[in-house]
């Protein structure tokens, strides 16, 4: 009886951990309205087998230091929070390890308007080392298999460190700080601790001009598809009857556009803060022309609607976001209907008289027959047999997930057409796909597949000539569009580093030093130049050689 009521005391004192390491946001953001962590069932899940390993561990002097560590983490995570209005990302940590005088002077110095940090982490980390500090050690055997779960939990991220770039360690702002704290921390250990980093050139800001105009718009909608290519779509085209529901919309407009980068996190970062440069990262980190920004002030309510992971809001401005939903927040609906939930998701929200909404759509993603096989064999248009050959099959799985981004997409333009007054729809793909050309396949190559994403606009009761500077042209870029999108908020934007024609593709990392590729228009035509690393494309300008990217 003794030993049944000991593991029902274990039992509780999991959950209760649990509860205490989610404590910390949960106090911070009585204090600190920039705290923005939300609750995710996943990562949950993950924190139960955490403290699940820390109560069959018991073993003080093993977890008192490791509470400590993670403490101190968590103290430098929600002081930047608090501070900065943002969480740490891995490279910022060079900068904290760097220069620890200057950091803790000015924690020194501000430590009484950021003092709730202090109770958001010793509360409920100094019970969590009481609580611990209490529990009997179990068998041998359940100590061994606590220790197993505890360092399966803090190896995990600094393993997959190993393996992939920084992006994929960014933070999310909704997700748990120590969630964010574990991937920055693990990141800058594996990678960046003790090595020396070589700064890019620097050039000086042009900033933009923003010129308020009058605007009558009254709902502004985005839809960016990831992985969707301009060539594959049959109203852009190609052979195939691959956008049906888009080909009978009336009043679309229809052209090939032009991606600002191979890779999610950079070219819907690039997209929303209006970068038109390479090396511009200053537009990140302070947001100035963020189209979720510029359409607040408008008195626009701001929605995001992703199927993707909550990182992916890392630098697309979410304090300017009045509503925020990524697939964490509603994982069964996401795992059930896929991108079909995010029109249901759409339908239960209330846009009031002015809305500015962007929604990121999974469906053209690799592997694409994930993205349809729950609706069966409606969308199984083109065969994908195994007898096929594999490049066949692998592009008619691309075809037939494209047809049913087209279905998503007509249920979004149903819903768009039960609004009134004026308002504009532009549907664009975050990157193309390579799918077998010269063998290659994915979207992380500088090739012009990759830069090869559509532009369709649907606009109804537009003022006089909204669409037609962009109806005239042959591509329109990221950039260009986004611009057009600014002026639909109420801002004309005067770029002084603008040049009608000139394009980059940007590679796969955003924050460090990768190639880019130049382009330009010419006859109707793309030209591509080489790749060229950033920083010899920054230092050729920084030396005011030019960049002679097409020499």
């Amino acid at each position: 009886m003794q030993r049944c009521a000991s593991q029902w005391y274990r039992l509780v004192c999991v959950v209760v951990c649990t509860v205490l390491l989610l404590l910390d946001d949960a106090i911070h953001q009585q204090f600190v309205a920039a705290n923005q962590a939300e609750l995710e069932l996943r990562y949950v899940a993950v924190l139960l087998l955490f403290a699940l390993g820390l109560c069959l561990l018991a073993s003080r002097w093993l977890i008192w230091p490791l509470l400590a560590l993670l403490a101190a983490m968590q103290l430098a995570q929600l002081g930047n929070i608090s501070f900065a209005g943002e969480p740490l990302a891995p490279a910022e940590l060079v900068s904290l390890f760097g220069q620890p005088g200057e950091v803790w002077q000015t924690a020194r110095y501000h430590w009484h308007d950021h003092w709730p940090v202090l109770l958001a982490v010793g509360l409920p980390y100094g019970v969590l080392a009481w609580l611990l500090g209490r529990l009997p050690p179990p068998a041998t055997g359940w100590r061994v298999l606590g220790g197993v779960l505890v360092l399966a939990v803090l190896l995990a991220k600094p393993y997959r460190a190993t393996y992939r770039d920084m992006d994929a360690f960014m933070p999310g702002p909704t997700r748990s700080s120590l969630h964010n704290s574990l991937n920055a921390f693990a990141y800058y250990t594996v990678r960046l601790a003790g090595r020396e980093q070589q700064p890019l050139p620097l050039l000086p800001p042009q900033p933009y001009q923003l010129q308020p105009q009058p605007s009558g718009a009254r709902h502004v909608w985005v839809v960016m598809v990831d992985s969707l290519r301009g060539s594959r779509l049959g109203v852009l085209g190609y052979a195939r009857p691959t956008t049906p529901q888009l080909a009978a919309t009336p009043g679309l407009l229809a052209r090939p556009g032009i991606a600002s980068g191979v890779a999610t996190a950079v070219s819907l970062s690039s997209f929303v803060n209006l970068v038109s440069h390479p090396g511009q990262h200053h537009l990140l980190r302070q947001q100035p022309y963020n189209l979720f920004r510029l359409a607040r002030q408008q008195g626009f309510s701001t929605l995001w609607l992703s199927s993707q992971e909550s990182k992916l809001l890392a630098n697309l401005g979410s304090t300017f976001m009045d509503v925020r939903i990524s697939r964490e927040d509603y994982p069964l609906l996401f795992r059930q209907q896929h991108d079909h939930a995010l029109p249901q998701l759409l339908a239960r929200q209330a846009l009031g008289p002015r809305s500015f909404v962007m929604l990121n759509l999974r469906s053209a993603h690799s592997p694409y027959q994930d993205n349809y096989r729950h609706r069966g064999a409606r969308f199984q248009r083109w065969p994908t047999d195994e007898a096929l050959p594999y490049a066949t099959r692998k592009s008619n799985a691309y075809d037939n997930a494209v047809l049913y981004a087209d279905d998503v997409l007509g249920e979004i333009i149903r819903q768009f057409e039960a609004l009134s007054g004026e308002r504009y729809l532009l549907i664009t793909g975050d990157h193309g796909q390579l799918l077998g050309e010269g063998g290659r396949w994915g979207h992380n190559d500088l090739q012009p597949e990759v830069a090869d994403v559509p532009m369709l606009l649907l606009a109804r009761q537009g003022a006089a000539g909204s669409v037609d500077a962009l109806a005239a042209q042959s591509h329109i870029s990221h950039y260009e569009a986004a611009v057009w999108l600014a002026a639909r908020l109420g801002y004309r934007v005067h770029n002084p580093q603008w040049r009608e024609g000139e394009h980059y593709l940007l590679g796969k990392l955003l924050w460090q030093d990768n190639p880019l590729r130049p382009l330009r228009e010419h006859g109707g035509q793309l030209q591509f130049a080489p790749p060229i690393l950033l920083s010899d494309w920054l230092q050729r300008r920084v030396s005011a050689t030019g960049p002679q990217d097409f020499k």
